[in-house]
């Protein structure tokens, strides 16, 4: 299993690494970002400021540094200290070439984390992570509004573009079927935009504006690119992104009236007949990349090892 930590047993964020004990020497290099406690803020505000319950902190080595590491997992309860406790983890990660994710949205118990367990979310979001950013962060921004805060990942297309995660703030948290509604108002955006089509999960962990991004070697600040003061009610955000066209290319996946494609489970992933050159919506990538991610998914929660996956 991955660690589990308790946050008030944490270890000193501060420490000098011991390598007779295993901890990591320094690069010099990877000392100099900092990450941005005010970002963080804003982010936090944003993404859990309504929200009550307990967020579910992750710290994943990122990957291309040629590093091991289990992912560590932190629960702080939604209240007025959860700022301060996510800059503490996120200098501790920052030290230690990790990654930190949360997922974006409360459980109701320390130690939850899955999918069933988030209770609470306050955003709609999308991460566009390919092709060409600029147009597809544009084409939403036309169709649904103004994205409440942008987030620069810090990764970066074979292009040049920064990979971006738009959320748009909802007036108020969305709980049960509202909550099971913003799942599918993910999904569907990701289609019809060409996005990451992960966040059809209510678990499905996501970068803190103001962390350090490491991968591939790679450091930059995940860094705020835009906020403002627009928040949305869920209702009419809806029939915004029902009625939003897709961008030519995308949206081939075949939504049902619930807004969720018909792909098969893990099980029929293995076994489901595909057509070469993209005859059908369920293609092989989509198999391949299917059965991937449930895989890493499996890794990053702790439930298997690295290797295994």
């Amino acid at each position: 299993m991955a660690d589990v930590i308790d946050f008030e047993k944490w270890r000193d964020f501060n420490h000098v690494p011991d390598t007779e004990r295993g901890d990591a020497n320094p690069d010099e290099e990877f000392m100099v970002l900092d990450p941005d406690p005010g970002e963080i803020a804003v982010y936090f505000d944003a993404v859990f400021g309504y929200c009550e319950g307990w967020i579910p902190l992750r710290g994943f080595v990122d990957q291309g540094q040629g590093l091991g590491g289990r992912p560590h997992n932190v629960w702080v309860e939604a209240d007025g200290e959860a700022v301060g406790k996510a800059v503490s983890f996120a200098g501790w990660a920052a030290k230690d070439h990790a990654a930190f994710y949360v997922v974006p949205g409360t459980v109701a118990a320390h130690g939850q984390a899955k999918a069933a367990d988030v209770i609470a979310t306050q955003v709609v979001l999308a991460d566009i992570d390919c092709g060409d950013v600029a147009a597809k962060l544009a084409h939403l921004a036309r169709h649904l509004g103004e994205p409440s805060l942008v987030v620069e990942s810090g990764g970066r297309t074979a292009d040049g573009q920064d990979k971006l995660h738009a959320y748009w703030k909802l007036t108020e948290p969305a709980e049960g079927e509202d909550l099971a509604l913003v799942c599918r108002l993910r999904h569907e955006i990701a289609v019809k935009a060409g996005a990451d089509t992960h966040f059809r999960s209510a678990h499905q962990p996501i970068r803190v504006a103001g962390s350090v991004y490491h991968k591939g070697g790679r450091k930059r600040l995940v860094s705020i690119r835009s906020r403002n003061g627009l928040e949305y009610d869920l209702a009419e955000f809806a029939e915004h992104v029902h009625e939003m066209p897709a961008l030519p290319g995308h949206g081939g996946a075949t939504l049902d009236y619930n807004g969720a494609t018909s792909k098969p489970g893990l099980d029929d992933v293995l076994i489901t007949p595909v057509r070469e050159g993209g005859q059908d919506a369920w293609t092989r990538f989509a198999g391949a990349s299917a059965a991937i991610g449930h895989y890493v998914r499996l890794a990053h929660e702790g439930r298997m090892s690295h290797a295994e996956a």
